[in-house]
């Protein structure tokens, strides 16, 4: 097991007080596979109230008693305690309506959603795995705890993070939560989209993305995630070729959706104000041909800062050919915008320039500048900046 000194001292701490302590969830699972945890969470014995006591002479947040979470600045690293509960019903889909606390550890595993995340690891007895998650690991399998049917009518969030987990791990999910996935998959109507967005661009990102996406569509699971729009199987398989990020993913997936349809998929999944920009600007970038040098200067200015996850997806797309993003990048000398060029309004109102001519002769200066790059230089530019104003 891999783990930071300041978790095995946060434990000892609370042994010492006569509770035990357990590192839970993802943290397990990751070290199980070789993978150093980003962060730990911490399973406890002890209700809030003591855990807070137990800390008192470190900064404690509150974070939310109700459902026994406290979190620790410890040595300037932010730990998540929780007390081991028990779920009660969960009428909404998503949040139980109640929690229960409880002294044992196996309750609470019992509760939590794949075999994968439902392991512990405490420093005095090891691995406690009383639902099969490391053989799980060792099959590269994401199977439900208990009846998946269960668990997915308790938060059928959970029907998105198995193909999430899948995409991630490189895991299939198992035949029996596949099928109650699919069975399920109605549940995820009543999810916040938020929260639907946030699980949806995790998987983008993940490395198999490709079959996470086509189980998702074989399930009858998309349409809840993207509405009446279903990428075709070409753009799902050609998918992990493009950039990673959630903004190259996302343009690419949307790139046969009609721009207004793309638009309106990217407000409901509550994506940000630059992922919308991003995403649409690489979704109209993978339907340019970029051929020669004149097709990949205009490429650049017309995409941007997101030329080059734009000429990836070009080529996907299959609008451009391979050698495009070589040449793309030869090219990318050329200004992209009018704050790159080498003159701007102010010079050419010293130059006798004013109201909206100074806005069309920059425009007119930096498609010369894409054909010419050569010409971006403040000499250069005041002269041909003159050269239009004689010709008017």
């Amino acid at each position: 097991m891999i783990y930071p000194e300041y978790i095995a001292e946060i434990i000892k701490r609370i042994e010492e007080h006569g509770e035990r302590a357990y590192m839970v969830g993802g943290c397990v699972r990751d070290s199980l596979l070789g993978i150093t945890p980003n962060d730990f969470d911490i399973a406890v014995s002890c209700p809030p109230e003591k855990t807070m006591e137990i800390f008192s002479d470190r900064h404690v947040i509150p974070t939310g008693l109700k459902h026994g979470t406290v979190t620790v600045v410890y040595d300037r690293e932010i730990v998540e305690l929780t007390t081991f509960r028990i779920d009660g019903s969960y009428t909404d889909s998503r949040h139980p309506d109640e929690v229960s606390f409880t002294n044992r550890i196996e309750e609470d595993l019992s509760r939590r959603d794949f075999t994968v995340n439902a392991m512990a690891y405490g420093l005095r007895e090891g691995l406690v795995d009383i639902f099969g998650g490391r053989e799980d690991l060792e099959a590269r399998r994401i199977r439900a705890v208990g009846k998946p049917e269960v668990r997915f009518e308790e938060d059928a969030l959970r029907i998105l993070r198995a193909f999430r987990f899948s995409a991630q791990l490189g895991f299939e999910i198992e035949k029996e939560t596949l099928i109650a996935a699919r069975e399920k998959a109605e549940g995820l109507s009543r999810i916040a989209r938020e929260r639907i967005g946030v699980e949806f661009i995790k998987l983008l990102c993940s490395p198999d993305v490709s079959c996470a996406l086509k189980q998702m569509k074989d399930s009858g699971v998309m349409c809840y995630v993207l509405g009446g729009y279903e990428p075709s199987i070409r753009i799902i398989d050609r998918l992990h070729s493009v950039l990673g990020s959630d903004i190259s993913r996302l343009g690419f997936l949307l790139a046969e959706a009609e721009e207004n349809e793309a638009r309106e998929i990217l407000h409901s999944l509550r994506c940000s104000t630059k992922q919308i920009k991003g995403a649409l600007a690489v979704r109209r970038a993978s339907r340019i041909s970029v051929s020669d040098v004149i097709s990949a200067r205009r490429f650049i200015a017309d995409t941007g800062v997101y030329w080059e996850s734009g000429i990836v997806a070009s080529v996907a797309y299959g609008s451009s050919p391979h050698d495009a993003i070589e040449l793309t990048r030869r090219e990318n000398s050329i200004p992209k915008n009018l704050s790159e060029l080498k003159i701007n309004g102010r010079k050419l109102m010293e130059l006798g320039f004013c109201g909206k001519d100074i806005g069309r002769i920059l425009g007119e200066i930096l498609l010369r500048c894409v054909d010419e790059p050569t010409l971006n230089r403040e000499e250069k530019l005041i002269e041909l900046a003159m050269q239009y104003k004689k010709d008017e």
